[in-house]
């Protein structure tokens, strides 16, 4: 978070872009190691209920909370193109899904947006890059270029030190998350929604909670969108070709399907469209979402789809 702070001030790059990229591909490597590990143990199951169920987490608990205690407002062309890059990657899943499997060339398609958002973003942030690192009084061109090579490397260190960490502490807890649900008879799909999906979704929500105390809202919307984009794409998009290499397209569940992607697409537009229309999000949004993913997991425990 303090590197994508500090990237912010050293290049000048909008804090939603920063947040939809370099802080979204970061906290999302634990949705994409655990699901790639599931997938290659042919626990489907877990592979898509953690992809979707993080996205699920992401809107309605993360972003929810960042809503409720730091409302704010946003540039609406800040997030126009992000959202709805974001809306309609959740349609073309749901209608990949249809047929109850995600193929390898649906995989390929889905990887290819993911490319096409990441250059999208890179594009919109070297438009908007403008350094501000302030020139040393001497005016020495060779200083002014050391302190900016160790401006960028302390914020390198900064991401790979905090990627480590986020990695490790999300696959202790999963790990024990797991069988913790399994020792009282919860689905694998369950598990994969709710105690795995929030464990790897913990990066996002540190990320939040930081940005909270830091008053840097666009940050926290920014990862959040980002990170929903890279799990839907990159995520699904890699898991589909593993299982294809296997032998198997990867299965989805007709609950997955007609439950749980519109419930995404439901919270989505909730969590979104205040920002779209009036440039800005309202508490009521943070609290509608955190009581509607309160009700949603009581329903996944409860009936217990497999």
């Amino acid at each position: 978070m303090r590197a994508a702070l500090s990237l912010n001030k050293v290049t000048g790059i909008n804090q939603v872009i920063i947040g939809a990229t370099f802080v979204s591909v970061a906290t999302t490597l634990p949705e994409v190691f655990v699901s790639i590990f599931a997938v290659a143990a042919d626990n489907h199951g877990i592979a898509v209920g953690n992809a979707l169920g993080a996205m699920i987490a992401n809107i309605a608990l993360v972003l929810a909370l960042s809503i409720a205690f730091l409302p704010s407002g946003i540039k609406r062309n800040e997030v126009l193109g992000k959202t709805i890059f974001l809306l309609v990657v959740t349609i073309v899943v749901f209608l990949f899904a249809l047929n109850l499997q995600v193929s390898w060339y649906e995989g390929v398609i889905l990887l290819a947006a993911f490319i096409a958002f990441l250059v999208y973003n890179a594009v919109r942030g070297s438009r908007r890059c403008t350094p501000v690192i302030p020139k040393p009084l001497c005016r020495d061109v060779s200083q002014e270029k050391v302190n900016r090579r160790n401006a960028y490397f302390k914020i390198a260190a900064g991401f790979i030190i905090g990627q480590v960490m986020l990695i490790f502490g999300a696959f202790a807890l999963v790990e024990n998350g797991e069988k913790l649900a399994h020792l009282f008879g919860i689905s694998e799909t369950v598990v994969g929604f709710t105690v795995i999906a929030i464990g790897t979704s913990l990066p996002e929500l540190t990320t939040a909670i930081v940005s909270i105390r830091r008053k840097s809202g666009g940050l926290a919307v920014g990862n959040v969108i980002g990170a929903n984009v890279i799990n839907c794409t990159l995520l699904l998009g890699v898991c589909g070709i593993i299982g294809d290499v296997k032998g198997v397209s990867l299965p989805v569940s007709r609950e997955t399907v007609f439950i749980a992607i519109p419930v995404l697409f439901i919270f989505t537009v909730i969590a979104v469209l205040p920002m779209l229309i009036r440039g800005r999000v309202y508490r009521w949004q943070g609290f509608v979402l955190l009581a509607s993913y309160l009700a949603y997991v009581s329903y996944l425990v409860i009936a217990q789809p497999v």
